[in-house]
C-alpha cells in the first residue's frame, strides 16, 4: 500500500469514526448533561502509552534520528494531555432557561437561552459555536454526549443548525 493511499484510507477512517461516534452519542443521558464520552480519555492514555513505548525504544538501542523520535513523543504527550484534560474536565448542563459549560480552557460559562446571538456547525473540527450577547462563545463537539438537547434548545428558537 502507498503512503498516499494509506494516508487516504486512515483520513475516511477518522472522518468516518467521528460521524458514527457523535451520531450515538447525540442523545446522551437524556438529562440535559454534556459530558464526553470515555473515547476520549482512552484515546489520551493510548497517548501517553505511545509516549512510553518511543522512550523505550529510544533507550533500548541506538538509532541515527533522535530528533525525531523526540518530536514524535512530544507531539503524543500533548495530545495525551489534552484529550485526558479536555476529557475529565469538560463537563456541561443544558435545560429550557440556558446552558452552562465548563472546560479546562474557558473556565466557566453561564448563558441564558435569549441571550443566544449566532449558532454556527464547524464542519471541519465537527463542532457547534454557539456566541451570546456578553461576548462568550460556547464550542460544542458532536463527540460530546448529550450534545442533542442544546441541538433542540436552538431549534425551538429558529436557528437553523
Amino acid at each position: 500500500m502507498s503512503v498516499l493511499a494509506a494516508g487516504l484510507f486512515g483520513a475516511f477512517a477518522a472522518w468516518f469514526a467521528v460521524r458514527w461516534i457523535g451520531a450515538r452519542l447525540r442523545t446522551g443521558a437524556g438529562d440535559g448533561s454534556l459530558v464526553f464520552a470515555p473515547f476520549l480519555e482512552r484515546l489520551g492514555i493510548l497517548q501517553l502509552l505511545g509516549v512510553a513505548v518511543l522512550a523505550w525504544v529510544a533507550f533500548s538501542r541506538e538509532h541515527d534520528n533522535y530528533p525525531a523520535l523526540i518530536a514524535l513523543a512530544l507531539a503524543l504527550a500533548i495530545g495525551g494531555v489534552y484529550c485526558l484534560c479536555e476529557g475529565i474536565m469538560t463537563r456541561g448542563k443544558v435545560d429550557d432557561s440556558g446552558i452552562v459549560f465548563i472546560t479546562p480552557w474557558g473556565g466557566r460559562r453561564n448563558e441564558a437561552w435569549r441571550d443566544l446571538r449566532s449558532v454556527r456547525y464547524r464542519s471541519y473540527c465537527a463542532m457547534y459555536v454557539l456566541t451570546f450577547r456578553s461576548g462568550s462563545v460556547i464550542r460544542l463537539s458532536v463527540l460530546l454526549s448529550g450534545h442533542g438537547a442544546v441541538l433542540q434548545q436552538v431549534r425551538e428558537r429558529g436557528y437553523r443548525v
